[in-house]
């Protein structure tokens, strides 16, 4: 089975075709057009059929029906679902099946969101993205950061063996922070972040700033990882060596994960033993396959 799986992020669009689980490419910075070409050369160069294709989107959704959905409709035969009261995903080698996700789309994990219907799509298909990530039968309880525009918290448990997301929080972007001090300020002025991790003690303005957005958010980071640490050493569980797994995805994945082990080793407990953090630029993209997979393995049944 062939799959593309689209998200349209804040700032960015990227795509990844699946052959069942395997990645086969990732493409980045995509336009629309980029999109729909690609999409066309899916088609006419592989001998297997391109059986579906699962957006997540922040954007508003009427942007993809119009933009990107009714263009296809053009091209080629679709079959649109929205929700689950759709039709199924197609059996028929020349229809596409399009998933656009949303909160009535059904989910390979249970999710306790109070309001499914404001959680960014993003959001959800990384936590379930993460979740498959580990090969293991007994899963781990994970912390997903998605370092973008914002930066979101999520976490997910492992209750009874399956996966249960349980919600987080959204915090400033690294440049979001930078800028923020810049626009809702009259003297100071717009820095970039530094390579390195900078001393608390700023010893210029540029300094001061950079230490403020760039060791705040690592001691934010911080605090919220012994939070969620915490949480999983409940009485129920105290006899169980359960560790927080975590992944990190995001445009500032890497340079966040630097400042992290500059930051654990300068100034924090060294006895205590953090978790090495897991890159997975794809994350997103590799949920949406999940979730995909899984609305076509319940119609199967």
């Amino acid at each position: 089975m062939l799959l593309l799986a689209v998200d349209f992020g804040n700032t960015t669009l990227k795509a990844a075709l699946f052959e069942n689980e395997k990645l086969l490419e990732v493409r980045y910075s995509l336009s629309i057009i980029d999109l729909e070409d690609w999409i066309n050369q899916i088609k006419n160069n592989f001998s297997k059929n391109l059986e579906g294709i699962i957006i997540s989107s922040v954007r508003k959704n009427e942007e993809i029906e119009h933009s990107f959905i009714e263009n296809l409709k053009k091209k080629i035969k679709l079959i649109i679902k929205l929700n689950s009261d759709s039709k199924k995903i197609a059996t028929d080698s020349k229809v596409i099946s399009v998933v656009v996700l949303d909160e009535n789309t059904p989910l390979p994990i249970q999710n306790n969101y109070k309001t499914p219907k404001t959680l960014g799509k993003d959001r959800l298909a990384a936590v379930i993205g993460a979740y498959f990530l580990e090969k293991e039968t007994t899963k781990q309880p994970t912390l997903v950061i998605d370092a973008g525009t914002c930066i979101t918290f999520d976490f997910i448990d492992t209750k009874e063996s399956k996966g249960i997301y349980e919600g987080g929080s959204i915090s400033l972007g690294l440049n979001m922070r930078f800028k923020a001090l810049n626009h809702f300020t009259a003297k100071l002025p717009l820095f970039e972040s530094n390579e390195n991790l900078p001393n608390p003690m700023g010893k210029s303005t540029q300094e001061a700033m950079q230490s403020g957005v760039q060791f705040g958010l690592m001691s934010e980071i911080k605090g919220i990882i012994d939070f969620y640490q915490n949480q999983i050493k409940s009485t129920d569980n105290k006899e169980l060596d359960s560790k927080l797994n975590i992944v990190v995805c995001g445009g500032d994945a890497l340079i966040l994960k630097k400042w992290w082990e500059e930051y654990v080793i300068n100034f924090t407990n060294t006895t205590h033993n953090y978790t090495k953090w897991i890159i997975e630029p794809n994350l997103v993209l590799i949920g949406l396959q999940r979730i995909f997979q899984f609305i076509k393995n319940n119609e199967d049944n």
